[in-house]
């Protein structure tokens, strides 16, 4: 009968296995495993923090997502969009979580789904970055600085889990759509 620590460890030595299928897999399949990519982080920022607690509305703010980003002229710019997107929800959602009381376990895969997918997209992207890019990173700015104002606070985090589920629903789908709708 195998131990925990040997399924840990199955787990551990598979994993290499997973990314390097992953990895070498052509860029034209990747729409398919950003939609599933996508749906599986919904579930997880879901499941992350439970419902949202009622004494945190008070805290809500508008965070104000660039819309013009929404709408590239070209594929690449939606990858580069999408691939900024990655790297900035691993980089808050990496740091300063202990006060949430999240299941770390569901935090874990969320983060490595991401850590994922941005390697994953960075194979496919062009060199140059554009416009849309400065102003993402300043929409990220701002949800970094609404946690710091608010010490990082429980209510925060489920504010900015609130968020990026919206972000997920509202934009990832319509990028995916357009990143293959251009030869």
């Amino acid at each position: 009968m195998a131990t925990k620590s040997q399924g840990c460890l199955w787990q551990i030595c598979l994993l290499p296995l997973f990314f390097a299928g992953v990895m070498s897999l052509d860029c034209n399949l990747l729409r398919r495993q950003q939609s599933k990519f996508n749906w599986y982080s919904l579930q997880l920022l879901q499941n992350m923090g439970g419902k949202f607690p009622l004494e945190c509305l008070e805290d809500k703010t508008a965070f104000q997502f660039p819309e013009k980003v929404l709408k590239p002229k070209f594929p690449q710019e939606a990858k580069m969009a999408i691939h900024e997107i990655l790297q900035q929800l691993f980089g808050i959602f990496s740091r300063n979580l202990p006060q949430t009381g999240w299941e770390r376990r569901n935090v874990e895969r969320f983060l490595n789904g991401l850590a994922l997918q941005t390697k994953r997209l960075e194979t496919c992207l062009p060199t140059k970055g554009g416009t849309n890019i400065l102003r993402l990173k300043k929409y990220f700015q701002r949800i970094q600085d609404f946690l710091k104002e608010k010490k990082y606070s429980t209510c925060a985090w489920q504010i900015v889990r609130e968020e990026g589920q919206r972000l997920s629903l509202k934009n990832l789908r319509n990028w995916l759509e357009l990143m293959y709708s251009v030869a």
